[in-house]
């Protein structure tokens, strides 16, 4: 019983604090607001990435390095309020290797990324978290939801590979558009969030008191579709994630979402869990297939 009163205190006080931000109560769940988490792979590195610009420690990055962009998918009307981990649900976000932050001009979230940087270095695919922004004055969507207008050139000539595994090349849809999303807001992460910061070599972001959140809550660009830009990951390692979710409901309520072992009043959602492992092989096919060279067909 003293276990069990220690651990509901440590839980009304930790810096997980949405409850009292948003001041709603928990309403009986008539349908999921949550409907589906997507992990998009954004760009894979290739080794022009690594060569020939104005600042080459700025542009040392592994091969075959994968920029992960994490989305959630909410019905109309529902918000998104925070990503946390708490005592019995930690959330996490972890790597086999390091994860990659731009030397110079990343930043630990999306919105302290200014736009007139996003052309330089490798600053596109820096690692960091989000509330639907992909720098201070761009949404991220889909790149398979972008058009080709007003596509980011970057200054180096990086950033070309065509991989297709990564669905449509950055030079030609680069997953952003213009608008102002809400502000990333962190509660007792101000130490684990340093892993993103500029020139850090870590590999683990781990919480089980804590959260990054949206004042207000976030929708996405579109507010119908609204899928909503959580974060962007780049590793050549193996990416493994762990999340739990609170969503605003229209009538100002608010829904949990949670990977594992739900609790009263919460809801399980096996999508918060993830793994992608880094297949050496998958790029060698690649590269061997890139080589082919198309022949014409024979007249009968």
């Amino acid at each position: 019983m003293l276990l069990h009163k220690h651990i509901c205190d440590r839980m009304k006080t930790i810096a997980f604090i949405v409850l009292a931000l948003f001041v709603q109560s928990v309403s009986a769940v008539a349908q999921a607001g949550l409907e589906r988490v997507i992990v998009e792979k954004y760009y894979i590195t290739d080794s022009s990435d690594s060569i020939s610009c104005k600042n080459q420690v700025a542009c040392t990055i592994p091969l075959h390095a994968v920029t992960y962009r994490i989305y959630i998918d909410l019905m109309p009307g529902y918000r998104f309020q925070a990503a946390f981990g708490i005592p019995g649900h930690p959330m996490f976000i972890k790597t086999t290797t390091t994860f990659y932050n731009t030397p110079d001009y990343g930043a630990t979230v999306s919105n302290a990324i200014p736009d007139r940087l996003l052309g330089e270095q490798l600053v596109m695919i820096d690692s960091w978290l989000s509330v639907g922004g992909a720098s201070e004055g761009t949404y991220g969507i889909l790149k398979s939801e972008d058009d080709t207008v007003s596509t980011i050139k970057n200054s180096d000539n990086r950033l070309q590979n065509e991989n297709p595994y990564a669905g449509a090349p950055l030079k030609y849809k680069d997953g952003l558009q213009n608008g102002h999303a809400r502000l990333v807001t962190g509660f007792n992460i101000d130490s684990i969030i340093e892993v993103f910061r500029n020139k850090s070599n870590g590999n683990l972001f781990y919480t089980e008191n804590g959260s990054w959140a949206c004042m207000g809550g976030s929708v996405g660009l579109d507010s119908i579709d609204n899928k909503i830009l959580i974060a962007q990951i780049t590793t050549n390692g193996d990416l493994e994630f762990e999340l739990n979710l609170q969503i605003g409901e229209p009538d100002g309520g608010f829904q949990r979402f949670v990977a594992k072992n739900p609790g009263e009043q919460e809801i399980l959602f096996p999508g918060l869990t993830y793994r992608s492992i880094a297949d050496p092989e998958l790029f060698k096919f690649y590269k061997k297939i890139k080589k082919i060279k198309i022949k014409k067909h024979e007249k009968i």
